[in-house]
């Protein structure tokens, strides 16, 4: 930015005339304080003075002008004044890259610390635990340690909805302690509660969720946004999104994914663009979530993280074989089973891997071999305590039996499904469409299109609560 006399007289408080005098060489140089009032305005230090004075002498002693030439001593100034206004151009441009580069190495040393920390605190046995340890402990009490115990309840909302309230409630908690001003720890505190937003998205309360993220975003945005609370911006728009779809509200949802993208670093973008995916192929646009999940692969790729890879690949199959596109579909299944069980197969990727599976072999005409998943799936499920997940797997399963025509099995299936889901506290409506097709199949008048009506049915009353499974679900 160029700085006129007077602009520079009104910012430093020096006269017009004082400064044309030192830029036309009437004065040999300023004193101490003026030079530091000239700078001040440019957001330099003090030793900013010291360091362009040095450059300016170094260039005189490294290169004075050749011999015979001997310059008069005004010229020698001159010079001198000429190399320390260049070190000061470059000392300009150069310090707020250092000042950068300190801060990010100080930002990674509070997410380190933050990282052990949390470590600690999952040892412990109870939330009062926890709580007492980041009340007696300073280390426990910064902008890193919020945002570490923020993703900690995300991790865990994938699987245990009430770890995901723990956690995020954890970062409410802490928020309060951080040092510094009242505003960057409301910041905080809208942090910490987009994660209790979203925990409460996960725990089946859409209602409670979207309270949730208008406080949060009531207290993000009374808090200050600065250089030391270098937290992702996109991230909270991301997880608001994630709410949005659960409510169907689609295209606010894909609105909130664009600016997410927008916003977050390039780190985080893969996660993004996964999750923007899952919205398309809930829209049942598998074309538009293929194209995501391909914008995705290098982001995730990069960043080498497994279970990204393992979503992204899921999700792909499951696109894939929603278009038809089987033999596809097929050759990602070796892969995504790898996958689960390199990050220790969890029952419930299992499930939904073998799921997919089973709806593969069906489309590819292996009948015994897709009965036999499908059958596996929806024992799994109902082991699991996930009714209606179960139910949507037993409705698949019903109807790959009526495609071959087997009304007998459908018959026994209903009568089962009809048992087994009494005992679990689900929604009327859900029970009532599960009757009607149970009667249906009593009289061995079910059909393949009441067999996916009733499965319809399930899926709008499971839309209440996000889905932990489903067929396109994330693995």
């Amino acid at each position: 930015m160029a700085w006129s006399l007077e602009r520079l007289g009104d910012a430093s408080g020096l006269s017009k005339s004082v400064l044309y005098n030192l830029e036309t060489g009437w004065r040999k140089e300023p004193s101490r304080q003026e030079s530091e009032k000239i700078i001040a305005p440019m957001e330099l230090p003090a030793a900013a003075i010291d360091m362009s004075l040095g450059f300016g002498r170094w260039v005189w002693a490294a290169a004075p002008p050749p011999e015979p030439v001997t310059p008069e001593e005004e010229d020698i100034r001159r010079c001198v004044v000429g190399a320390g206004l260049i070190g000061l151009h470059v000392a300009r441009s150069v310090y707020p890259l250092l000042v950068r580069q300190k801060l990010e190495e100080r930002f990674a040393r509070d997410r380190q610390r933050a990282e052990e920390c949390c470590e600690y605190l999952r040892q412990l046995a109870t939330v009062q635990e926890r709580r007492e340890r980041i009340q007696n402990a300073e280390d426990y009490q910064t902008w890193a340690m919020v945002e570490r115990l923020a993703n900690e309840s995300i991790r865990a909302a994938a699987d245990t909805p009430a770890k995901a309230f723990e956690w995020a409630e954890l970062a409410l908690f802490t928020a309060p302690f951080v040092p510094g001003l009242e505003s960057r720890r409301k910041r905080l505190e809208g942090w910490a509660t987009f994660a209790l937003a979203n925990a409460h998205r996960v725990g089946n309360d859409l209602d409670a969720s979207d309270r949730g993220f208008q406080r949060a975003w009531t207290c993000w945005e009374a808090g200050e946004d600065d250089d030391f609370l270098p937290l992702d911006e996109g991230w909270p728009l991301d997880l608001e999104a994630s709410l949005r779809r659960e409510q169907r509200r689609f295209s606010e949802a894909l609105d909130l994914h664009k600016r997410a993208l927008e916003l977050s670093p390039e780190e985080r973008r893969g996660r993004i663009l996964l999750n923007k995916a899952f919205t398309l192929e809930q829209m049942e646009n598998p074309e538009a979530a293929i194209e995501a999940l391909e914008q995705a692969r290098s982001y995730v790729e990069k960043a080498g993280q497994l279970g990204d890879l393992k979503v992204l690949l899921f999700n792909l199959s499951v696109a894939l074989r929603k278009l038809g596109k089987l033999p596809a579909a097929e050759d990602l299944v070796p892969a995504i089973r790898e996958m689960v069980l390199r990050l220790g197969g969890n029952e419930l990727d299992l499930a939904r891997t073998l799921w997919n599976e089973g709806l593969i072999d069906a489309g590819l005409g292996r009948i015994a071999k897709a009965t036999a998943a499908l059958e596996q799936v929806f024992n799994d499920l109902v082991a699991l305590r996930l009714p209606y997940d179960a139910a949507l797997a037993g409705m698949d399963l019903a109807a790959v039996h009526l495609e071959q025509g087997h009304t007998r099995e459908v018959m026994f299936l209903a009568g089962r499904m009809q048992a087994v889901f009494r005992t679990f506290n689900i929604e009327r409506e859900a029970l009532a469409a599960l009757r009607v097709f149970w009667e249906a199949a009593r009289r061995e008048e079910a059909t393949v299109e009441l067999a996916r009506r009733t499965a319809e049915a399930i899926e709008r009353v499971q839309r209440q609560a996000p889905p932990k499974g489903g067929r396109g679900g994330k693995a």
